[in-house]
C-alpha cells in the first residue's frame, strides 16, 4: 500500500545508522529487495532504501561506528518546540534539530531513561511511502523497565496512551487519537539483564521463519526464533554490522 502523507506525533520514519554502508546495502538488499537512492537531504552519506520505488528507510554511514543501530523517527509539526517537551518531561537532546535542504528537519532525542529516538518535521519528504508489504516498516515497539514512567513521558509529549495488556508478555498498543501508533512492551524476562531500554524496528515479511533463515544465512545473528505473538509471528535479529531488528508476518 502507498502512503502518501503522516499524521503529526506518530512514528513515520527508520534510519539505519551502519559503520559499513556497502554490507549494510547488500544485507538489507537481499532480505527486502530495498534499492539505493540518492542521500536524504543531500547527506552524501545517507541513502534511501526504497521498496518499488517508493522511500522504505534511510541508511547512513557512521564511520567508526561500534554496531550498527536503527532509529525510529517521530513526525512533528514542529521539530523546535518538539525538544523543548522533550527536555521538559525529563528527555534529553542528543542532536539537532538539523536541516536536511529541503527535505525536512530532523534530531535525536532520548526519553526519560536514556532511550534514543527521533523527531522528522517534513519539508519535501514526508517519511516512509510503503506500508503492510514484506520489506516495508512496520513500526516501532518501546522495550522498556517502567511503563507507568513510560506512559508519563510520551503522554505528556506527544499525547499518547496506552491500551490494555494482551498476550503472554504484556504488551500494549501506544494509541493516538484513538488509533494504536506503536506499541509498549515491559522488559520480557528472556532479554538480558544488561541490555538497556530501546526503540525496536520492526518490518513486515510474509513468513518470519523463512525470512529469518535467510537473514542467518546472509550473515545475521537470530536473537529470537520465529514465536506467535498477539500481532503475529516475529523473529528478532542482529544485521552484520549488529544492527537490532525484528521481522513480523501479520496475522490475519
Amino acid at each position: 500500500m502507498d502512503i502518501d502523507l503522516h499524521e503529526d506525533d506518530a512514528p513515520a520514519w527508520v534510519e539505519l545508522n551502519t559503520p559499513d554502508p556497502e554490507v549494510s546495502a547488500r544485507f538489507y538488499g537481499q532480505l527486502f529487495g530495498w534499492t539505493f537512492a540518492g542521500g536524504l537531504g543531500a547527506r552524501p552519506q545517507s541513502w534511501v532504501a526504497e521498496l518499488g520505488g517508493r522511500p522504505a528507510a534511510a541508511v547512513t554511514a557512521t564511520p567508526g561506528a561500534r554496531r550498527g543501530s536503527w532509529t525510529t523517527f517521530v513526525k512533528v509539526a514542529d521539530a523546535a518546540k518538539a525538544v523543548e517537551r522533550i527536555a521538559a518531561a525529563g528527555g534529553s537532546v542528543l542532536t539537532g534539530p538539523q536541516s536536511l535542504g529541503t527535505a525536512g528537519r530532523s534530531a535525536e532525542v532520548a526519553d526519560h531513561a536514556g532511550t534514543r529516538f527521533g523527531l522528522w518535521e517534513a519539508g519535501e519528504h514526508h517519511g516512509f511511502g510503503v506500508a503492510d508489504e514484506p520489506g516495508a516498516f512496520h513500526g516501532g515497539e518501546l522495550i522498556t523497565d517502567g511503563v507507568d514512567a513510560s506512559a508519563a513521558f510520551y503522554g505528556q509529549v506527544f499525547g499518547w496512551t496506552l491500551g490494555e495488556p494482551y498476550g503472554p508478555l504484556n504488551r500494549r498498543d501506544w494509541r493516538l487519537g484513538g488509533r494504536s501508533v506503536s506499541v509498549l512492551l515491559p522488559r520480557p524476562a528472556a532479554m538480558p539483564a544488561g541490555t538497556p531500554p530501546y526503540w525496536d524496528a520492526y518490518f513486515t515479511v510474509a513468513d518470519a521463519a523463512r525470512t529469518a533463515d535467510t537473514a542467518v544465512r546472509l550473515g545475521a545473528t537470530a536473537l529470537m526464533p520465529a514465536t506467535a505473538t498477539g500481532h503475529g509471528v516475529i523473529a528478532v535479529l542482529a544485521d552484520p554490522t549488529g544492527a537490532v531488528f525484528t521481522v513480523l508476518a501479520p496475522a490475519h
